[in-house]
């Protein structure tokens, strides 16, 4: 083949291989850009992926130290409280570190990194709170056991203030029973004593008068005779009772035990064996111990009832003597 008929075949096929190698060149670029794109792609969402994930992991971090907050004020609140301390303000704190924990839940990974910030001053407010608290705790501790102490020593001195109370009350009762026997001696003495001194009658006499002044001393006296009548009794020689006035109270019985009584004749009440005692009427005498007869004379204004009469003589608060008539 000619040269010529050559070159007239190669320079269609020239022009077909151009365009296929500037083809193969156009997608060669197009690949190249996607996958450029691709990757570009990739790496955005990882970047994306890494930042999330590290706002998650502050939010965990901050969410576990609010908890870490909380416990800690649950611990001071119980033991300030325990310790008697005022616990207003942590309560109060702790109310308020629950609505940051509620608040914190509700925000969205796009808000976590502008929280951030603000919740770090949060805590550092709670802490320094807490360390606030724990100065106090340690300060009331100290209070408490100087307290502890302070009781301990009260309580030694109420234990020893209890013996000596214990033993003064053992003395006082000791000398409260010394005392009684003493009186109950005394008083027993002073019975005798004053039962030796009392006046004693020899004899108690009883006599009628009628309307003429005659007397007369039958053991059964007539009422239509009898106008008056007159007790005589001899009083006893004692050397122990005082020369002194004295006062005899008489008291007659009538048959049914009653005592004759009339005020207007001088009757009355004395107190023997402390009790009152009615007394139909009485006889102030001085007492000069030479066995002194006495007589008294009663003037009734009224008849008798007939039977036995019973007359009884008390002094000083003893009774003395005692006599009896009869009225037929």
């Amino acid at each position: 083949m000619s040269n010529d008929s050559f070159k007239e075949l190669r320079g269609p096929n020239q022009g077909v291989n151009g365009m296929l190698r500037a083809g193969i060149a156009v997608v060669s670029v197009v690949a190249a850009v996607l996958l450029y794109m691709v990757i570009q792609s990739n790496d955005i969402k990882k970047s994306q992926q890494e930042v999330i994930e590290e706002k998650v992991v502050q939010l965990a971090e901050t969410r576990i130290k609010l908890d870490s907050i909380m416990h800690q004020l649950d611990s001071k609140i119980a033991e300030i409280q325990e310790l008697g301390g005022d616990i207003s303000e942590l309560q109060k704190a702790k109310a308020k570190l629950e609505l940051d924990k509620a608040q914190l839940l509700k925000n969205t990974s796009e808000e976590i990194a502008s929280i951030k910030a603000t919740y770090q001053a949060k805590i550092l407010n709670y802490e320094s709170l807490l360390t606030v608290k724990e100065q106090e705790i340690q300060r009331l501790r100290a209070e408490n056991t100087e307290l502890a102490s302070q009781n301990e020593d009260l309580s030694e001195e109420n234990t020893s203030l209890r013996s000596e109370k214990s033993a003064l009350a053992t003395t006082a009762a000791r000398i409260r029973a010394q005392k009684e026997d003493a009186d109950i001696r005394n008083k027993a003495l002073a019975e005798k004593v004053s039962r030796a001194t009392a006046l004693k009658t020899e004899f108690v006499k009883i006599t009628g008068i009628n309307q003429k002044g005659r007397e007369f001393d039958d053991r059964r006296m007539r009422n239509d005779k009898l106008a008056r009548l007159k007790i005589s009794f001899m009083l006893a020689k004692n050397e122990l009772t005082e020369h002194e006035k004295k006062t005899v109270f008489i008291r007659i019985l009538d048959p049914d035990g009653s005592t004759l009584f009339d005020a207007a004749t001088g009757s009355g009440s004395f107190i023997f064996e402390g009790k009152d005692y009615a007394y139909t009427t009485k006889a102030e005498i001085y007492y000069d111990n030479i066995n002194q007869f006495v007589e008294v004379a009663y003037h009734r204004g009224t008849a008798y009832r007939s039977g036995k009469y019973t007359v009884e003589l008390f002094a000083e608060g003893f009774k003395i003597g005692i006599g009896g008539f009869e009225i037929k």
